[in-house]
């Protein structure tokens, strides 16, 4: 068992056991990934190895990991806000204390301090102060309006009955001379003989290769990582099952299994 996958197990062992964060490296998510991309080719070079089963476990242990880790963060940061920020006992007041979590990566003291900054603004917006200082606003804001001038009652009523149009003719819509301009476009493109048309053979290559086949397994085998990188298996003898035909080849070349149809 290699060095790394040991290093996993002894950290997620101190995330269960300790209420604080256990020591990693500072490049500790970058070797995660690292890792796991190394095994995943390994699986892919060679599908009947048992590296399939340990890239599925090395999965499980680092996600839980990461899990217990932001836990511990999102929970230090809430209560170094409430120790810090007094709501409503006189006039509230920040003044943080440094209880920053030991261990942090750079990773995770970026997402920490992004938390406090959101916890800090939540905090402010709910604060007495706020609310008294939005309540004085939106007071001065109020706008008496005006008085509209006095007009001739007279003159007033002749221009609006200048102004006035028939129903009719207020009523009638304007013709549009829309659609056969559409119509004229839509032709174009389905009546274009010489319309050049483009094909993306690289994506066509990828669908053929992740393309389903079933197969008959002859023998038993372990678990497999397919090149859509989902994980297929065990299998056993007489199982018929489907999977990406690239990896099936590699079945047919070591006579493993052949391709049915059904």
């Amino acid at each position: 068992m290699d060095q790394f996958y040991q290093d996993l197990r002894k950290i997620q062992k101190k995330e269960r056991n300790n209420a604080t964060l256990a020591r990693v490296d500072e490049t500790f998510y970058v070797d995660i990934h690292e890792y796991m991309d190394k095994l995943k080719e390994q699986a892919m070079r060679d599908p009947f190895s048992n590296v399939p089963a340990k890239l599925k476990e090395a999965q499980i242990i680092a996600t839980e990991i990461c899990e217990r880790r932001e836990h511990k963060i999102t929970d230090a940061a809430v209560v170094n806000i409430h120790r810090s920020y007094h709501l409503f006992t006189g006039k509230p007041q920040f003044d943080l204390v440094d209880t920053t979590p030991l261990n942090l990566t750079p990773e995770e003291e970026k997402f920490y301090f992004s938390l406090i900054d959101t916890l800090k603004n939540h905090r402010g917006n709910i604060s007495l102060d706020k609310l008294s200082d939005d309540e004085d606003v939106s007071t001065e804001k109020k706008v008496i309006k005006p008085s509209e001038p006095q007009t001739n009652t007279l003159t007033s009523t002749v221009e609006k009955k200048e102004d006035m149009k028939p129903i009719e003719e207020v009523q009638k819509p304007e013709k549009q001379a829309i659609k056969p301009q559409e119509t004229v476009q839509n032709n174009s493109i389905e009546d274009n003989p010489n319309q050049e048309e483009f094909y993306d053979f690289e994506s066509k290559k990828i669908a053929r290769d992740t393309e389903l086949v079933t197969m008959l397994v002859f023998d038993e085998i372990g678990q497999i990582v397919g090149v859509d990188e989902k994980v297929y298996g065990p299998f056993r003898p007489q199982d018929i099952v489907t999977l990406p035909l690239i990896n099936a080849k590699i079945f047919f070349k070591n006579r493993k299994g052949r391709q049915v149809k059904i």
